[in-house]
């Protein structure tokens, strides 16, 4: 299905399901196909589960006109009014993170958000060492520019999810040089004051084993704000969802029976 954003792009998103709508928004370079077995497991909840692709992502269109979190977070709102949707729960990874973070700061229809694997400050400075891998505001645009060669995941993604991305991968390749103005905006946001200061519960999930962050990220954040909780998966790299996606799904199952038992 596709959805046309305010300023005329063209998104690709599924609409599956009915009852507690759940977005899950996928991270820089990624594809929907990689929350594959959290749709199936979402369905079997009874949830009404909507996947989307970014802009210049996926099976959505190529654009170079206004790449920065502020737009894709203006694309997600489009599409939650869009479908009408009721108090959804955001589940974002990586950059789909930071997505949901900024959303916050401009809504509060939400029920609940997580973020996979995601600190709200990527630069690393001296009162923050939990950016991402080593990269300051002095370096950061070098670093990102000519990235070390680090594996996202410990043991590799679950075969069931590979076959599907890479058959879309194929298909749609993604252009990371194409897309650097959208890395370099999300690099230098800082969205720290806006989690302290949120309303919305919030589900900090990160992974022992990241190879981009400390997962010690979360321990401040949650000391600071009693509707931050935080879940520390073990055994696993920075694609949590994808590499031990029965483990995760027991954490997704039990941050979705809490955020909907108000209802």
């Amino acid at each position: 299905m596709k959805y046309m954003t305010d300023d005329k792009v063209e998104l690709d998103y599924c609409d599956q399901g009915q009852g507690q709508p759940v977005i899950l928004v996928e991270g820089f370079g990624g594809y929907q196909e990689i929350w594959k077995l959290q749709v199936k497991y979402l369905l079997e909840m009874n949830c009404r589960v909507i996947t989307y692709d970014h802009r210049n992502h996926g099976r959505s269109q190529r654009t170079a006109a206004n790449l920065s979190i502020e737009q894709l977070t203006a694309d997600l709102a489009g599409l939650i009014d869009y479908l009408k949707l009721d108090q959804p729960i955001l589940i974002g990874h990586s950059m789909g993170a930071s997505v949901c973070y900024d959303y916050l700061s401009h809504y509060q229809n939400v029920d609940a958000v997580m973020a996979i694997d995601q600190s709200p400050k990527m630069l690393n400075d001296v009162d923050w060492p939990y950016g991402f891998e080593s990269i300051t505001n002095a370096d950061f645009s070098e670093k990102l520019n000519y990235p070390d060669e680090v594996h996202e995941t410990l043991h590799g993604l679950d075969r069931r999810i590979t076959l599907a991305l890479n058959r879309v991968r194929s298909q749609y390749p993604f252009d990371r040089n194409q897309n650097m103005t959208l890395l370099f905006d999300h690099a230098q946001k800082d969205w720290r004051r806006i989690l302290l200061k949120s309303s919305i519960p919030v589900t900090l999930v990160t992974a022992r084993q990241s190879p981009y962050f400390d997962y010690h990220f979360a321990d401040s954040l949650v000391d600071q704000n009693s509707l931050i909780k935080q879940v520390v998966v073990d055994n696993c790299g920075h694609d949590i969802i994808a590499e031990v996606p029965e483990l995760f799904n027991q954490t997704l199952r039990h941050f979705i029976f809490s955020s909907t038992k108000k209802r």
